[in-house]
């Protein structure tokens, strides 16, 4: 993998690079959040590739099928996962699509639309503490997020209004420092779907494409281990 720079444009905060002296060497990414994080019906996910790509890192795979963003922030605060987390050079987030659906199996499409403004504001206020959460371990931690993706064919009744949707939900994500991997081209693409949430084996190098160019298009560099081990040798 060539060297990965990381833009302001992608980043909400102007400060964010001065976090960053220099290269960062990336050895240790902890993939957080749900089923889509974690690989479903896949093997391994968007994982297997970012095991291609950084191959010479180790990558911790901490995602849980059906994970809400408040099951996220509980199994934060027991604590458990800390140590793993505080060695992490970086965390790729996915997380908030199981809010969502559990609103909309519960009270339907209406029923979702009534209680959007309070689900996105929850889902805002469990970011906050999971981005203070994850800062508290480690300062210099690089944190990527998804955002969501729109599944949906085109053809469905509600194809528009979940484009809507989905844009004012993704609005609730991020903060100064924070890096989000747009995902959105996903959903133009057919061929990459396992189900009508969860990307297929296609799907997840796509998503792992979608995630290398966010990191392409930015001001830091983040050589890979092996291409900081040949330049102690040259």
């Amino acid at each position: 993998m060539a060297d990965a720079k990381i833009s302001k444009s992608l980043i909400k905060g102007a400060k964010t690079t001065e976090n960053y002296n220099g290269a960062i060497e990336i050895k240790h990414i902890v993939i957080l959040g749900d089923s889509v994080a974690y690989g479903y019906g896949t093997r391994g996910g968007i994982a297997k590739y970012l095991k291609e790509t950084f191959h010479n890192s180790t990558v911790t795979n901490l995602g849980i099928n059906g994970l809400t963003s408040n099951g996220l922030v509980e199994r934060l605060r027991t604590g458990n996962w800390d140590k793993t987390l505080a060695s992490a050079d970086m965390v790729l987030l996915n997380i908030g699509g199981n809010d969502l659906l559990r609103g909309f199996k519960g009270s339907g499409a209406k029923g979702l639309v009534k209680q959007f403004s309070n689900l996105k504001k929850i889902y805002r206020n469990n970011l906050l503490e999971i981005y203070q959460h994850l800062r508290g371990l480690n300062e210099k931690l690089l944190i990527v997020q998804n955002n969501l993706y729109n599944s949906m064919k085109k053809e469905v009744q509600y194809f528009g209004f979940t484009n809507l949707l989905f844009r004012m939900w993704n609005s609730a994500i991020g903060e100064e420092g924070i890096i989000i991997s747009r995902t959105e081209p996903m959903g133009k693409n057919p061929s990459i779907w396992l189900d009508a949430i969860h990307p297929n084996e296609e799907g997840y190098k796509m998503m792992h494409e979608l995630l290398l160019k966010t990191l392409a298009s930015t001001d830091i560099s983040i050589p890979t281990r092996e291409a900081a081990t040949s330049t102690k040798h040259s």
